[in-house]
């Protein structure tokens, strides 16, 4: 029968090429579009900044410059998205802390702060609300 393998019977052709066939590298590909894919955030959640991964002084920067600016265009709510810290030394957070601590200190800015619900990033991320 030559190089490849007849079809068992029951195959039929759907599913993927049995143990010998050559197969496709497009086998089970399908066309994607960006704005067919999830974008990962909650459609309700507020606009967010995000922390994870900078640097403790550049990420305290970042916070503040991005609050004020949200506060300043009259948002009430601000998700600030800080990680959890898997990728610190001993799995300890950095920025968590810091960013809370932030929050606190600077009533000016910030009137309150609580710890994001799960859907939007738990406790890697808390919820600020603006004066």
């Amino acid at each position: 029968m030559g190089r490849f393998k007849a079809r068992r019977k029951g195959q039929g052709g759907e599913g993927p090429p049995s143990k010998g066939m050559r197969r496709s590298i497009r086998f089970d590909a399908e066309q994607e579009w960006p704005e067919d894919r999830p974008s990962g955030r909650a459609p309700d959640a507020p606009p967010a900044i995000l922390l994870r991964l900078l640097p403790l002084e550049e990420a305290l920067h970042r916070l503040a410059t991005q609050l004020r600016a949200y506060a300043g265009q009259g948002c009430s709510e601000v998700l600030v998205v800080h990680g959890k810290g898997s990728n610190s030394r001993g799995g300890v957070s950095v920025l968590g802390p810091a960013v809370r601590e932030w929050c606190s200190r600077n009533v000016d800015v910030v009137a309150s702060w609580r710890e994001a619900p799960g859907k939007w990033g738990g406790a890697g991320a808390i919820v600020v609300t603006l004066r």
